[in-house]
């Protein structure tokens, strides 16, 4: 994986274009936004409500929240047994399941789930739950916090980049080989956009998904690799 600034340098070299890094940034992040590529993971977030308009700011980098969760496990608030707070012995108990769990998958986060409601980078919630835990989805981020791109994306952003140069000056100076110019830059931004969002690889998984996609199940051949040889 490259850097996402890979392709200003690459925009550089192929077409002699020159942007600064906030206006490279803002024209390279509308060209990954077409392409659609994605390369995303799990993180867990914890933070607290504010309790002025009950809601918290989610990362920069959250894709699609997964779960949200707060407190302690269910436990069982009345019983013959129970105080003015619970059931604490019921509360001791799940406590300690939760803390002598073992391999727990990713997608796994303690507490109850809380209500909530996503408007733009902020969570909105019904009521105050105090510390919340948020499981979701992130694009992986290199130390500038913009995307990494593979070496098909750095080539579509840099042909992007380029055609948007090409197109405005065509613009300011109504120079008719600028124009020229453009629209071959455009041609090829949309014949690099569409190789990047063929994966580079396809591995047995995927073409499973695929071939199930195709084939119902008493047509598919199991236990054979589907892969090419070439």
């Amino acid at each position: 994986m490259n850097k996402f600034h890979a392709a200003l340098y690459q925009a550089n070299l192929l077409y002699g274009i020159e942007l600064n890094s906030d206006k490279f940034e803002e024209i390279g992040l509308i060209a990954w936004g077409f392409i659609g590529n994605k390369q995303t993971r799990f993180y867990k977030y914890s933070t607290t409500i504010d309790k002025d308009d009950l809601s918290v700011y989610l990362p920069c980098n959250c894709a699609i929240i997964e779960a949200v969760t707060y407190g302690y496990e269910d436990w069982n608030y009345t019983s013959n047994t129970s105080t003015v707070v619970g059931d604490l012995h019921s509360r001791f108990v799940e406590d300690y399941i939760e803390v002598n769990k073992r391999n727990k998958s990713p997608r796994y986060i303690s507490g109850k789930y809380a209500r909530f409601q996503r408007v733009d980078d902020k969570l909105l919630f019904d009521k105050d739950y105090g510390k919340v835990n948020i499981l979701y989805k992130g694009i992986i981020l290199d130390e500038d916090d913009l995307p990494y791109l593979n070496d098909k994306e750095v080539n579509a952003i840099a042909a992007y980049c380029a055609f948007t140069v090409k197109r405005k000056e065509y613009f300011k100076t109504q120079n008719q080989q600028v124009f020229q110019q453009s629209q071959i830059l455009e041609l090829e931004w949309k014949r690099l956009c569409d190789a990047a969002r063929v994966p580079e690889y396809i591995n047995q998984n995927d073409m499973n998904e695929i071939l199930e996609a195709r084939a119902s199940w008493d047509r598919k051949v199991y236990n054979k690799s589907f892969k090419p040889y070439k």
